[in-house]
């Protein structure tokens, strides 16, 4: 079956996969469950959490973590990289069957080792188009002061256009690197040219989706975070079992807030692959390509 690229069939793609996998998306929101569960517990049992302050940075998650953040971050990196292959999988690749299709391989290795190489170099040149933008307009800014917060503001507006075009554009590195087994890099720029429009849109319709999602989500952990506050005020057995249930629904509604969102994106972005692809395959003269 030959796919086209619909910004709306790549960005229903996730909740297909929901449907086709409904016992394997249960596993793996048990997977995290219970990996967050631990380190809860853990946590509760060594009273290793530093005293919450306010952070602007990011970073008060981990802060509150004390000593845990170094077992916290490794591990919500392995199964975001484990998710994420196992997304890619169960798009690309269904014949490689088996509910859980959640594994520690060689496809994970790579979107690992891809993954840290963006962060690297998003860390070294993350800050060069807004340089650039700054050398060619600054001569604008020196002899004319008068413009100056007005030139600003459109630097500041082609930095965040720049910063998406690239981001578009690189977006399916960690789809080719797993379809490819290995690094297709002489491939990885070239692949999603013509298609950044097509692209932006599926994943504005993601974050759409995303956003719904997390608003419920979010809602739904408030109530139980209340409902655990308020169980603290009671005494005896009931209250014990009713914390235990509540550390427990916790867990999988915050498991499913990190598995959700991550099935939607690698959804997408497998659709997306695939459909680029089967494009490249039409012969030149195909009249549906025309």
């Amino acid at each position: 079956m030959t796919h086209r690229l619909s910004p709306v069939e790549a960005a229903l793609e996730g909740p297909r996969v929901v449907r086709r996998e409904p016992w394997a998306v249960v596993y793996w929101i048990g997977v995290w469950a219970v990996a967050l569960a631990l380190i809860a517990l853990i946590r509760l049992v060594t009273g290793a959490l530093a005293p919450v302050k306010p952070s602007a940075d990011g970073l008060d998650a981990f802060r509150r973590f004390g000593p845990l953040a170094l077992v916290l971050a490794p591990t919500l990196f392995v199964l975001w990289t484990m998710t994420t292959a196992t997304v890619y999988r169960a798009v690309l690749r269904p014949g490689e069957h088996g509910w859980h299709l959640f594994k520690l391989g060689p496809d994970e290795a790579r979107i690992a080792a891809l993954s840290a190489v963006e962060t690297v170099m998003l860390a070294l040149l993350g800050g060069v188009p807004a340089y650039l933008l700054l050398v060619v307009l600054n001569p604008i800014f020196e002899a004319a002061p008068g413009f100056s917060r007005g030139t600003a503001v459109v630097g500041f507006l082609a930095t965040i256009l720049i910063d998406a075009w690239l981001a578009v554009r690189l977006s399916l590195l960690p789809v080719q690197t797993f379809a490819a087994r290995g690094f297709p890099i002489d491939d990885y720029w070239a692949f999603a040219r013509g298609h950044y429009w097509k692209l932006l849109l599926g994943y504005l319709l993601v974050v759409f989706e995303v956003f719904a999602f997390l608003a419920v989500s979010f809602a739904v952990l408030a109530a139980l975070y209340g409902l655990a506050e308020a169980t603290t005020h009671w005494h005896g057995l009931v209250r014990s079992v009713t914390l235990w249930v509540l550390v427990v629904a916790i867990a999988v509604v915050t498991a499913i807030v990190f598995v959700l969102p991550i099935i939607l994106v690698c959804a997408c972005q497998a659709f997306a692959y695939r459909a680029i692809v089967d494009e490249r395959a039409e012969p030149a003269g195909d009249p549906v390509a025309a």
